[in-house]
């Protein structure tokens, strides 16, 4: 006699999920451990980023927004990373979290 799955997405469905929190994991993560080497490299004084003058990064990281409104660290690259990967990988994150919060009701 063969048994029959009453549910059989039901598995499929835990596993899609699972992978969605992951997703949103991995961006909130890789933030939080950017932000962790940032707080090494800016308490050492080192970067490893090396802006080149006059480049359009260069122009940036000296505008007045990295030099003086949002200055989380010492060094002016560590801002403007900071800024471009919060931008980035923060709404992706928050996304996903929310997405999956909306599908577990």
């Amino acid at each position: 006699m063969v048994k029959r799955r009453l549910h059989p997405l039901k598995d499929t469905q835990h596993k899609a999920g699972s992978s969605r929190i992951k997703s949103w994991m991995y961006f909130l993560g890789g933030l939080i451990v950017l932000q962790i080497l940032f707080i090494a490299f800016d308490n050492a004084l080192w970067t490893p980023f090396k802006v080149k003058e006059g480049s359009l990064f260069a122009d940036f990281s000296e505008s007045k927004l990295f030099t003086e409104w949002f200055t989380p660290y010492k060094t002016q690259e560590h801002n403007l990373f900071t800024a471009i990967f919060a931008v980035t990988l923060l709404p992706a994150a928050l996304i996903g979290a929310v997405k999956d919060l909306v599908s577990r009701k």
